[in-house]
């Protein structure tokens, strides 16, 4: 089973529904609702639970920032045209300090630690439009990243901003390395 933890408007996803994953997110106004209404940070959902979590926090906080021009996401169609039926929307205005955006990827990442299971993967999405990827993954305690990839694809990123994909494993000591062999 995959969780997608920050599911928006499935805007990355090529198939919307697909009946393995269950999508969720906290925003009530998205245009293609979520399978469940659920804060990232504490879900509903069994100890080891799922197979891969997608998560592709916001990359930014608050609505000043000249970067996030549009506060409401209905408008963010107009900037970003060509995209279908529903609009993407990043949840800059979720967090309104880098504090409280790093604490929430904090939060998030330790109730992944409990849903995922032992030898499940976290795929984390991160663009380096405010912050550089070595302070996110500073921030995600228990884990060990398996693979960095560096998407350059102009519809992923955010002018020069790098994006990345990474895939992290739980860390586990050699103890219990070896008694999976």
């Amino acid at each position: 089973m995959i969780l997608d933890a920050t599911a928006g408007n499935r805007t990355m996803w090529t198939t919307k529904d697909a009946e393995n994953i269950i999508y969720i997110d906290i925003e009530r106004k998205l245009e293609r609702k979520p399978t469940i209404f659920a804060d990232n940070t504490s879900t509903p959902f069994l100890d080891k639970a799922f197979d891969t979590i997608i998560y592709d926090p916001p990359h930014g906080w608050g609505k000043g920032h000249p970067f996030y021009k549009y506060p409401d996401h209905e408008t963010f169609a107009q900037r970003w045209p060509g995209y279908g039926k529903y609009p993407r929307y990043y949840g800059w205005e979720k967090n309104l300090s880098k504090a409280a955006l790093i604490g929430s990827i904090y939060y998030a990442q330790r109730e992944f630690l409990r849903i995922l299971k032992d030898d499940g993967v976290l795929w984390l999405k991160w663009n380096e439009v405010l912050i550089p990827l070595h302070n996110i993954l500073s921030v995600l305690i228990g884990w060990t990243e398996l693979l960095r990839l560096h998407i350059e694809a102009p519809t992923h990123t955010a002018g020069e901003q790098k994006t990345y994909w990474v895939m992290l494993c739980k860390k586990r000591g050699k103890e219990e390395q070896l008694s999976l062999l």
